[in-house]
């Protein structure tokens, strides 16, 4: 049939559909091309279920771009995937104005497909047209979506130990505005870089204070076995009843 469509038409309508063929068989190669050289989209940011979220689009798209960067190396099997169900927590947004009159943001991203909570901080111009900054970083295991997975970022991991330290717990009826110093019944810090924990407990009752200082090292990710516990007994500021 087509054969016999070709004998029928004329020398110039031949050539017409001979032109418009190429014109299509190049239109056709280069989408083709740019759809193996051109920008992936690897990850979006889902605001549908957000209230209080006032993102423009180019700061969304630089939040979007640095979280796919902590993805695509911390999360393995991640390269090839398009990410579209990255969703700020609702309740987690807060904006604030800065003294310098740049505005700045911090909430909380969960991937459910990749079962990761991100903690986001990002800063912008007035007018909304630069934006500065974006940090991506991990949240305690207790604000993860998914407790039982490990985040991985740049500037720390589940297991770092600001996340959960320093700690301390205070006598009963502590105020902080107080004129007297008061010292606390324990307080845990700690040095990744020298691998140490270092407990200091009221001489009030040491034994108790130590008991309940590893009974909340216990409760965090800490790999405890890594590190060498020291322990302190403190007599300043002390008040026992």
């Amino acid at each position: 049939m087509f054969k016999n469509l070709l004998k029928n038409l004329t020398k110039s309508q031949r050539i017409v559909l001979g032109v418009i063929a190429q014109a299509l068989f190049i239109i056709i190669l280069i989408l083709i091309v740019q759809s193996f050289t051109g920008e992936k989209k690897h990850l979006s940011i889902d605001k549908s279920d957000t209230s209080d979220v006032d993102l423009t689009e180019n700061v969304e798209k630089f939040v979007a771009d640095n979280i796919w960067e902590v993805v695509k190396n911390y999360v393995p099997g991640a390269e090839s995937n398009d990410i579209n169900d990255a969703v700020i927590r609702e309740g987690t947004y807060e904006e604030i104005e800065n003294e310098d009159g740049t505005i700045g943001a911090d909430f909380i991203v969960d991937i459910d497909s990749l079962k990761q909570t991100y903690v986001v901080s990002t800063a912008w111009s007035k007018d909304k047209s630069v934006v500065y900054e974006v940090t991506v970083s991990c949240p305690p295991q207790s604000e993860m979506k998914y407790s039982e997975t490990i985040c991985y970022s740049a500037y720390n991991n589940t297991y770092s130990l600001d996340l959960y330290l320093p700690y301390a717990i205070y006598p009963d009826g502590f105020d902080a505005e107080d004129a007297e110093p008061t010292a606390p019944n324990y307080m845990i810090t700690g040095s990744e870089e020298d691998k140490t924990l270092d407990i200091m407990v009221s001489q009030c009752d040491a034994d108790k204070y130590k008991n309940e200082a590893m009974d909340y090292l216990k409760t965090t990710p800490i790999k405890l076995d890594e590190y060498e516990i020291i322990y302190e007994i403190n007599s300043v500021d002390v008040r026992c009843e």
